[in-house]
């Protein structure tokens, strides 16, 4: 026979029970997107990233960016001659010249 103590506990149970189901499926549901980016992350070749970004620290110097005077001088990004190397940067970068530089890096390793 079932004490009142057992029935209180086994009434605690049933009502707390859907509550962590609940909660579990919520916390999966959460769970299982991001599992899923970094799974598709990990499929991403990485000699290509790696040759993006070489090709574009390569636009990046012939549009004359790495001679700008350094930013702990002057602290101002608004000359004149950074904002002409930074518009070269931009339209280099939006050009076939950065696949072209990633095909270079490639081929280099």
């Amino acid at each position: 026979m079932a004490t009142p103590s057992n029935a209180a506990s086994r009434a605690i149970a049933q009502r707390a029970l859907p509550s962590l189901a609940t909660s579990l499926a919520l916390s999966l549901a959460f769970i299982l997107p991001v599992h899923a980016q970094e799974k598709s992350v990990e499929k991403r070749d990485a000699a290509t990233s790696r040759a993006e970004v070489v090709a574009d620290l390569a636009l990046w110097r012939r549009a004359g960016l790495d001679r700008s005077e350094p930013l702990h001088s002057s602290y101002s990004l608004q000359s004149s001659e950074y904002g002409a190397a930074h518009q070269e940067y931009l339209r280099l970068r939006a050009s076939d010249e950065f696949q072209r530089e990633v095909q270079k890096a490639l081929a280099q390793r």
